[in-house]
């Protein structure tokens, strides 16, 4: 197929040995495949040019990917997976999100057998730390004790967790439906009044909504993880209920009745949308989703056992590697050496446990919820370990919440840009400002409560040193070494200071009262008063 024609010398022999009428047939059949090849390439690309919108979105021309691709599946998954199809009601409106039915990058990537033996490899060493675990409770125990007591303390409080969770359910879905619906059937015979009061109302629940859950989770003194899932399930319905108010806000306010009081366009959407929107995969509201026809729950228990097995990685790394290290910090002399040991000795851990998270939620949890839903779009993220500039990391690490902060941040803070006839300049750089601003500070909004203590560190390095290699735009190869050995130093300072300051918090008393105690790094003063 790749070789040239047959020399003529050859040709001779050939045809002296095996007949003139079977070269030539020979022959034939080579050109034939060199043009059937050009012609499927041709028509691939040009299917591909048509309906995904991935390359003209990352201005990579089509060949130049397919021609780095050493499998169809693996370029068929790739293409597929990628594929951001947009759409724009209005000319010169940037486009909105578009669901179309596709497969989960990693469940197309993992019918390849490279990549199921790099899964395979993850495995082996969850069962290696599994071993080594038991092998320590031998030797310091005498019996194969497997202490499971961190991971249950961290869960501590489920039944306080689930009283919350419903109370937080009941409120987005019943609630927030039925005022929208109230105010979008009413507002037209007073537009000025009701929409005037439906603002203060709808500002009133968000607050209420935010301080609630959290005075609760204080109250009760919920650990770490039973935190974290209340604060996690707080910012999702509170990004899901400003996105069905925000995506039927125009609907509503178009909404007239004629003369004989019949509805000319329901102003509200069914709550049957409302509901399944609550538990789709998805923040990006939309009446209707591409939907599969059937579920296949062994695909469902296959996730929701990965997610349980993600847990129990993430529950060793840290009894293996974090724990011996810091818990004896602020009772012994901690030096600058120390801390920088400590980073360095942080980073395979915690580059582990940033593995294990973006596969247990992104991929697996999300997964089965969308198998369960039937939810057809399961682009819940892009190739992110193959992002050549930060720019394209953040777009491709997390598809759920990207797509809200384009679809209801990034959009209308350049709608109303415009109408203010601010510059293209301004227009570039100050919607990503403050889309990078809310990301960075709900992110740090979840830590603190959940550790009790203020630490920006995530919020220095994500709104700071994020936003600066932003600006970082390299399309060169290399820059994937550098992106991913900055990963892997973030994730190390940001395991070894947090440890070190919630160890601090254990075994330091304190120093300041009150909300100064709070937003002081206790660690700091443990330092000073440990030499």
């Amino acid at each position: 197929m790749n070789g040239d024609l047959t020399s003529p010398v050859s040709e001779v022999k050939e045809l002296n040995s095996r007949g003139e009428e079977q070269v030539l047939h020979n022959i034939y059949l080579r050109e034939r495949f060199k043009d059937l090849q050009k012609s499927l390439e041709n028509e691939l690309n040009n299917v591909i040019e048509k309906r995904l919108g991935f390359f003209e979105e990352e201005n990579l021309p089509v060949a130049s990917c397919l021609s780095r691709s050493t499998s169809s599946s693996f370029t068929s998954a790739l293409t597929r997976s990628h594929s951001i199809k947009r759409e724009s009601k209005h000319p010169g409106q940037l486009p909105s999100r578009m669901f179309i039915a596709r497969p989960s990058l990693l469940k197309e990537l993992l019918t390849v057998n490279h990549m199921e033996s790099i899964y395979n490899i993850f495995v082996a060493i969850l069962v290696l730390l599994f071993f080594n675990k038991i092998l320590d409770e031998i030797i310091h125990t005498g019996s194969p004790n497997l202490d499971l007591s961190l991971i249950i303390w961290a869960f501590g409080g489920l039944d306080r967790v689930i009283v919350i969770w419903v109370c937080m359910f009941t409120s987005t879905s019943v609630i927030v439906y039925i005022s929208f619906h109230h105010w979008a059937h009413h507002r037209h015979s007073m537009p000025v009044l009701h929409d005037t009061v439906g603002v203060i109302i709808y500002m009133a629940y968000l607050g209420l909504f935010l301080f609630l859950p959290v005075q609760s989770l204080l109250y009760h003194e919920l650990p770490p993880a039973s935190s974290f899932i209340v604060l996690c399930e707080q910012v999702r319905m509170f990004m899901k209920t400003w996105a069905f108010v925000r995506s039927n806000l125009d609907r509503a306010r178009k909404f007239k009745k004629d003369d004989d009081e019949v509805q000319v366009k329901s102003p509200c959407p069914d709550f049957s949308y409302y509901l399944y929107f609550l538990f789709a995969p998805t923040l990006v509201y939309r009446d209707e989703y591409p939907r599969n026809e059937t579920c296949d729950w062994q695909k469902v228990i296959n996730d929701l056992s990965q997610v349980v097995g993600c847990l129990f990685y993430t529950h060793f790394l840290f009894v293996r590697f974090c724990v011996p290290v810091f818990q004896k910090f602020g009772q012994e002399s901690f030096t600058g050496t120390n801390l920088l040991v400590a980073v360095f000795s942080c980073m395979f851990p915690g580059s582990l446990v940033l593995l294990c998270g973006f596969f247990a939620i992104l991929h697996a949890w999300l997964n089965a919820f969308a198998e369960m839903m039937h939810f057809a779009d399961r682009m819940f993220y892009k190739d992110w370990w193959n992002s050549t500039s930060y720019a394209r990391f953040y777009r491709t690490w997390n598809c759920v919440v990207h797509d809200w902060l384009y679809e209801y941040v990034y959009r209308d803070v350049v709608a109303w840009q415009r109408k203010q006839g601010e510059s293209c300049a301004r227009l570039r750089c100050f919607p990503m400002l403050v889309v990078f601003f809310i990301s960075s500070v709900v992110h740090e909004y979840i830590l603190a409560f959940a550790f009790r203590f203020f630490y920006p560190v995530l919020l220095i390095m994500f709104g700071g040193f994020g936003v600066a290699f932003m600006f970082v735009n390299s399309k060169a190869r290399q820059f994937n070494i550098f992106l991913w050995v900055t990963l892997i130093f973030g994730t190390g300072i940001l395991m070894c200071l947090y440890s070190m300051e919630w160890y601090a918090r254990i075994n330091c008393p304190p120093v300041y009262e009150g909300l100064l105690d709070y937003l002081l790094p206790r660690s700091l003063v443990c330092e000073f008063s440990s030499e």
